[in-house]
Order: C-alpha cells, then sequence, then structure tokens
C-alpha cells in the first residue's frame, strides 16, 4: 500500500505481491504477471525500433526471486519468548538505552519511511517525482482496468452471446443483480 501512495518514478506495472505456497500456481503467475507482458513490452521495443530490455530486467528480477522463494513459499511459526522473558526482567533505563521491543513499533510508519528511504537512498529518486510518478501509477490502474473490460467483452462475445444456455445464465444473474438492487432501494426508503 505504501507504494501505491508514494510510487517508483519509473514505474512499469502497478506495484504487487502474492506469496504463494504451491509452486505450480507461483510458477504460473510468474509466468502470466512477469514473463509474458516483459516479453510483449520487448516485442514493442523491437517494432518501434527501440532496445529491447524488459526480459533482461525480469530475468534479474527473478534471480532475485530464487533466492526468497524457499522463505516465501513455506509457512513459518516464529516463537518470542526468550525475548519477552528478557524484556519483563529489564530495568526501566535499560528498556531506554536497549530500546528492541518491536511491540512499541507502529508498523505503517515504518513501513512508509522504509519505503521512502529505499525511494531516495536506494534508487536515488528525488521526493519531488511524488506527484508524477502518483498521476503515472494511476495512468497504469486506467490501463489495467480497461484492458480487463476488453478482456471480459472479448469473452462475452467468443463464448457467451453464442450459447443460448449461457446467455440465459447471464439474463438470469443480471436479473438477480437487479432484483437486489431494487429491493435495497426499497429498503433504504423506508428508513
Amino acid at each position: 500500500m505504501t507504494f501505491k501512495t508514494n510510487p517508483l518514478e519509473q514505474a512499469f506495472r502497478r506495484p504487487n505481491v502474492n506469496l504463494r505456497s504451491n509452486s505450480f500456481t507461483n510458477q504460473y503467475w510468474t509466468t502470466v504477471s512477469h514473463t509474458l507482458p516483459a516479453l510483449i513490452y520487448d516485442g514493442y521495443l523491437r517494432l518501434t525500433g527501440s532496445k529491447p530490455r524488459m526480459m533482461k530486467t525480469i530475468t534479474r528480477l527473478h534471480k532475485a526471486m530464487m533466492v526468497l522463494e524457499y522463505f516465501t513459499s513455506h509457512s513459518w511459526v516464529w516463537n518470542n519468548d526468550n525475548v519477552g522473558m528478557l524484556i519483563a526482567q529489564m530495568s526501566p533505563e535499560d528498556k531506554k538505552v536497549f530500546n528492541f521491543d518491536v511491540r512499541q513499533l507502529h508498523w505503517a510508519e515504518y513501513m512508509e519511511s522504509y519505503c521512502m528511504g529505499t525511494k531516495k537512498y536506494v534508487l536515488n529518486e528525488e521526493l519531488s517525482g511524488l506527484p508524477a510518478a502518483r498521476k503515472h501509477l494511476n495512468k497504469l490502474r486506467n490501463i489495467r482496468y480497461t484492458f480487463n473490460t476488453i478482456l471480459v467483452v472479448f469473452i462475452w462475445r467468443v463464448f457467451i452471446a453464442r450459447s443460448l444456455m449461457a446467455r440465459n445464465i447471464w439474463y438470469f444473474v443480471v436479473s438477480l443483480c437487479f432484483k437486489f438492487l431494487s429491493y435495497f432501494r426499497a429498503s433504504s426508503t423506508m428508513r
């Protein structure tokens, strides 16, 4: 969420993190979400006469992801009883000097600082470019919604519009939705 409110300047896609325990679904979504868009974009770059670069970037990203795959695709249970006992035995002065109690952290604020520090010190991006980056991220969101709408219309035209049974099921679902909405309209006017 933090990278959506404070996005990167040269974002190619909207940031999204999904951790999966099944290696097959992980490989499938990696191919669909990373490799195919990179191949399409590299094809576009070749057609426009530019040097393709996304597959090289995605390959580097996948190598970095492979290092973490074992840890992100398994379930972990951590026990911090020893830390709790140590904090309980510390004097108030020691608690101030050695402040390592993570229960006091405000995690949303911590993640905000972490992401902003990554932007500024690791990626060397200026924080003055945030409004333009937000506009770019909104543009990417609109492109995604438009693509999904076109995909739904295409699937509708290919599959549902040609089948009588699918058409009847569609009309039934739509009529249920309208009845549901009209019920809420009627119940909201009774108050």
